[in-house]
């Protein structure tokens, strides 16, 4: 296995997996266009094969929930990023609602995975100012661990305390292992 990776033998190896997951994954995804885990493995899959035309068929031929439409666009964005479209693709999740709290979440992930901190920092908080109790606290776990990242330490102490502060109004929690963790951070923060 290293010799090939090490001599360029692992693209071939990632191609067969993409090439197999597209073989079982197609008939169903046909089958299941509401079955938005397929879909999103048989995109990424077309995408890193650049079979983009075919994957931007299985986007629009998607079935989410309604509370789910939000993705398409999610997708569509990933597919031209994958194309090379960087603006192209901001310009596509730029169209998700402020007031959509799951859409702007997962806004956040992409430009934080493209390193647009900024941007990402943004969505994420209107992601948490969207969400309505008992609210989601993924956005503000990513704005903590990138306020770290980014060395910026008071804030990323402000978001592990709205942490705190959320679990104990919205769920009622001051002792669970997530609020010791959250505490844990906060005092490495605090000593570094």
């Amino acid at each position: 296995g290293m010799y090939r990776q090490v001599h360029g033998g692992g693209t071939y190896k990632a191609h067969s997996d993409d090439d197999w997951i597209i073989r079982v994954c197609e008939p169903y995804a046909k089958e299941f266009p509401q079955n938005l885990q397929l879909i999103d493995l048989l995109v990424e899959a077309m995408s890193r094969m650049r079979y983009y035309d075919r994957a931007a068929e299985y986007i629009h031929r998607m079935q989410p929930d309604n509370n789910k439409e939000y993705m398409r666009q999610i997708y569509l964005g990933d597919l031209e990023l994958a194309r090379g479209n960087f603006d192209d693709a901001k310009a596509i999740w730029d169209t998700i609602s402020r007031e959509n709290s799951r859409g702007q979440y997962e806004v956040g992930e992409r430009f934080n995975r493209i390193n647009e901190y900024e941007k990402a920092i943004e969505c994420f908080w209107n992601a948490f100012h969207a969400a309505v109790p008992p609210r989601h606290l993924d956005a503000v776990f990513s704005l903590a661990f990138l306020y770290t990242k980014l060395g910026r330490k008071a804030k990323a102490i402000e978001a592990w305390q709205l942490i705190l502060d959320t679990l104990a109004s919205d769920y009622n929690d001051c002792g669970s292992d997530t609020v010791e963790w959250a505490h844990r951070e906060i005092h490495k923060l605090q000593e570094a």
